[in-house]
């Protein structure tokens, strides 16, 4: 009997390869390890909830969802020219200032980056 994998079955693979790699990354427990100068803390960021979905933007690997993070309200228009400046610059994965916007990469599991001006923040994450 001959088998053949379904997209069922590729798709499970391709989920625990990536679960198998993602325990594969630094070996620093993030919990201990400062954040970055400017930006929020995993706790604080773990802690903050997606807001409204202000878009979609280009990101290294495709589509990114744009949205507004934690309680201050967050202009889309003002996210999205954000994002969309800040877009190019996510493969770098280096922080940058982007129209005054502190642009970071945190640790906290699905977000891909983050961008704080002041009380405000937007996330860009691969799903919505």
């Amino acid at each position: 009997m001959r088998h053949v994998a379904t997209p069922v079955t590729a798709v499970a693979a391709a989920t625990l390869c990536g679960l198998l790699l993602a325990g594969c990354g630094s070996s620093s427990d993030p919990a201990t390890s400062p954040a970055p100068s400017g930006a929020p803390s995993a706790a604080t960021a773990a802690a903050e909830a997606r807001g409204e979905m202000c878009g979609q933007t280009r990101g290294p690997d495709g589509a990114l969802y744009v949205h507004a993070l934690g309680t201050v309200k967050v202009d889309c228009a003002e996210a999205m020219r954000v994002a969309n400046a800040f877009g190019p610059q996510i493969a770098t994965a280096k922080p940058v200032t982007v129209e005054g916007w502190n642009c970071t990469f945190p640790q906290t599991p699905g977000v891909l980056a983050r961008c704080d001006s002041g009380d405000k923040a937007i996330g860009f994450f691969s799903s919505h």
